[in-house]
């Protein structure tokens, strides 16, 4: 069964049923008929907005449709971020984590919509949409697992990040995927994550481990203190050096 005459063959029978010509759906929807009728014909692409007007004149609960507008969208056609995206937050709003799983495993294959959407899992992971970033941060990586990118480390922290459990195994392997991707960090987001793994094996009681990552932490710390030191008396050499000149300026004339 194609799933990209379901969506329309539920919308027609639909109309059967309560004997409404195009017009009458169309004012119910709040959809133009024209739209509407380019919609039923196949013709046009559906929406995220139409299918939710649609689905709500049909009396359905909120993303009735979205799996099967998820094959048809993404799958079946080739996808378009002006849709995507919108259907990616809906189906996080709503909780359908296996509509985003199924999308995103086809859609990440070629890599055309990576950066966004490590945006859009970045904005799911700052608003508390965690399983459905964790599911964009696994996929991203496994697509950029050859990139060594700064990107796939902080996709490697996140996931990290979101993997902490209450099982000691689970962390200290969480610890172990994620500890060599820590070089490929901005260098503040670094200073976090050596903070964050320190935490996991203390927690585990591997002291040895948590020495070594304080010793680490400190030696960074330092560092970044001596170089923004170095940069301020550049700064202010820099500075002197104009004022010098400047007095010069006013001498001379």
């Amino acid at each position: 069964m194609e799933m990209v005459s379901t969506i329309r063959a539920h919308i027609e029978k639909y109309m059967r049923e309560q004997n409404l010509k195009l017009q009458h759906f169309s004012d119910i929807t709040g959809i133009n008929v024209g739209t509407l009728s380019a919609i039923l014909k196949g013709s046009r692409p559906m929406s995220m907005n139409q299918l939710n007007q649609i689905t709500s004149a049909m009396g359905l609960k909120k993303g009735h449709f979205y799996e099967s507008y998820g094959v048809e969208s993404f799958i079946e056609s080739a996808p378009h971020w002006r849709r995507l995206e919108p259907y990616l937050y809906e189906c996080a709003e709503l909780g359908k984590l296996d509509c985003i799983q199924q999308v995103i495993t086809h859609v990440t294959d070629d890599r055309s919509y990576i950066e966004q959407l490590f945006e859009v899992a970045e904005s799911f992971f700052a608003r508390g949409l965690k399983e459905a970033a964790l599911i964009l941060y696994e996929c991203i990586a496994d697509s950029e697992k050859y990139q060594h990118s700064e990107r796939l480390a902080l996709c490697q922290y996140r996931i990290f990040l979101l993997q902490k459990t209450l099982n000691k195994f689970d962390n200290l392997k969480a610890a172990i995927k994620f500890e060599p991707y820590i070089d490929k960090l901005n260098e503040e987001v670094q200073l976090d994550a050596i903070k964050d793994l320190a935490n996991i094996y203390a927690s585990i009681s591997l002291w040895d481990k948590v020495l070594e990552l304080a010793q680490e932490l400190e030696r960074r710390v330092n560092f970044q203190i001596k170089f923004q030191n170095e940069k301020h008396k550049i700064k202010g050499s820099i500075q002197n050096v104009v004022l010098e000149t400047n007095e010069c300026v006013c001498f001379t004339t």
